[in-house]
């Protein structure tokens, strides 16, 4: 019972810092992932009623994960939706949901076809891809939770993993998400791209965790040729000011900087400023101009006067923290997904010029971009032809 309740909790962690650690300082409020089916069940209700209960409460960013359902003692699999497809398309799933069947199901609706879809990283990643622009030869690295290491995503890439203070951990949530988006096989931004892996328990809200992994890479880059080092870190994780060593994180991020390495965090302290959008299921995912605010931010006003980097974070799949072969479809993204997803496209840019330097970057990046919401959408297209082009 108390291993249940460990993991039951450090699952209610790792959905948390999707959705609220990894939000700038301005103090957006987000819109936690919620499992809309939790109802107050009464003894006396009839197994037709429960489940008439149950549908009411399905709606637009509902977690229809099979382990979240399970966990709550509810199922979907014998609802009547096939008259929610708007609703569907917004909703958080895995493969693993048992759906109800086909005839009660919306008939455009295909969880496996949305989560191919999600898969793609847009903005013309896979163009890039094609021209054998993928990361290859860079060591990149991520300072998340405990990972699956043996997903099909990612687990020929991992280089090495190392665990800080949860060694008996098992794989959260958050580490295969976040690895899949840097260098998932499909999901991936920069899929060639070497992984070096920092596990931390994050739900002790302390940053001496992260720091200390953090002064592992940059011992690990010491005395190393360019090609060896690790060239971008990312962290999904923004400032939060009521835990523990913040101040002690900021100087070991000022440190990295300084030695050469790039640490794209969730907080706007700090040159990149990026800030999350999406773009609608069956659009395309390659034109900036089917991109809108993300849906957690967009009743936000402040972020039409605001300079930022924005990337892709809503309708995406990833990797999913229970099989090896299983994959979370998210309608609605956190910034933690845009750390990744940054970070991968620095990768890309390294592979052509691997003298960039950290203000070049985030220059070009915001000199190529597509102009939106005052600021602009990152393209990486644009971006790989300027970094070219400086060669």
């Amino acid at each position: 019972m108390k291993k249940i309740l460990v993991c039951t909790f450090l699952m209610i962690v790792s959905i948390s810092l999707v959705f609220s650690g990894c939000t700038k300082e301005n103090n957006i409020e987000t819109e936690h992932v919620e499992t809309h089916l939790n109802t107050e069940d009464n003894e006396s209700d009839t197994v037709e009623e429960k489940i008439e209960n149950i549908d009411l409460k399905i709606s637009e960013f509902s977690d229809l994960r099979q382990d979240v359902l399970v966990m709550e003692g509810k199922s979907i699999k014998d609802l009547d939706l096939s008259g929610r497809y708007d609703t569907l398309l917004k909703v958080t799933f895995d493969t693993r949901t048992e759906w109800p069947s086909k005839d009660k199901l919306p008939k455009e609706f295909n969880p496996q076809e949305i989560i191919e879809i999600g898969k793609n990283p847009g903005l013309g990643i896979r163009d890039l891809h094609n021209q054998s622009i993928t990361g290859q030869g860079i060591n990149v690295a991520i300072i998340d939770q405990p990972l699956l290491l043996g997903h099909e995503e990612y687990k020929d890439k991992v280089v090495k993993y190392t665990a800080i203070e949860c060694e008996d951990v098992g794989p959260q949530m958050h580490g295969p998400a976040v690895a899949s988006i840097l260098v998932g096989k499909d999901c991936g931004v920069a899929p060639s791209a070497s992984l070096y892996y920092w596990a931390e328990p994050s739900w002790k809200g302390d940053y001496i965790y992260r720091t200390t992994a953090l002064g592992q890479i940059i011992e690990h880059n010491k005395n190393k040729p360019l090609n060896e080092r690790i060239r971008v870190v990312s962290v999904s994780k923004g400032f939060s000011p009521d835990e523990d060593n913040l101040s002690m994180w900021k100087e070991k991020i000022k440190e990295a900087e300084e030695s050469g390495v790039i640490v794209v965090h969730c907080s706007d302290e700090g040159i990149e400023d990026f800030f999350g959008v999406g773009c609608k299921l069956y659009e395309d995912r390659d034109n900036p101009e089917n991109y809108d605010i993300c849906y957690f931010a967009n009743n936000d006003s402040f972020l039409k006067s605001r300079d930022f980097l924005f990337v892709p974070i809503d309708n995406r799949a990833t990797a999913d923290y229970k099989g090896e072969n299983d994959y979370t479809f998210w309608a609605q993204g956190g910034l933690s997904w845009g750390a990744p997803y940054l970070a991968g496209v620095i990768a890309l840019g390294f592979q052509i010029n691997p003298n960039l330097e950290q203000e070049e970057i985030y220059q070009y990046l915001r000199e190529t971009g597509t102009p939106f919401n005052g600021g602009c959408i990152i393209n990486p297209k644009a971006f790989i032809q300027k970094v070219s082009e400086m060669d």
